[in-house]
Order: structure tokens, then sequence, then C-alpha cells
């Protein structure tokens, strides 16, 4: 989804001064999910977490056993 069709199924009004954007929830999930998702991906513990998770599961050590 680009930016434009964000902007298209959005309407901006306004409450007092400060505008306001309404969005589907539909639409806002998808931000959402978006957002979460560039935050994990920056954390510098979460990625050198998957990076040693990697390096033991090409080991043959597992972190947890599958039962």
């Amino acid at each position: 989804m680009n930016e434009v069709s964000i902007i298209d199924k959005s309407k901006v009004i306004k409450i007092g001064k400060e505008p306001v954007v309404l969005v589907p929830l539909s639409l806002w999930r998808k931000i959402e999910d978006s957002l979460e998702n560039r935050d994990a991906l920056s954390s510098q513990k979460f990625l050198r977490r998957i990076r040693q998770a990697r390096k033991q599961a090409a080991s043959g050590k597992l972190l947890y056993p599958f039962r």
C-alpha cells in the first residue's frame, strides 16, 4: 500500500485548532502492524538475539526442544 492510497482513504477534520485524521480501523491496524515491525527491527537487543538464535540453530543446538 502506498502513501497516496492511505491519504485517499483518510479524512482530515479540525477539532479546535488541532487537525485530526480519521482512518478506517482496518487501515489503522495495518499502520499499527507496520510501526510495530519497524520498532522491533530497529531494536539492537532484538536483532542481537535473532543472530544468536540463528547461530545456535546452525550449529545444531536448539534453544527449546520440540515435543
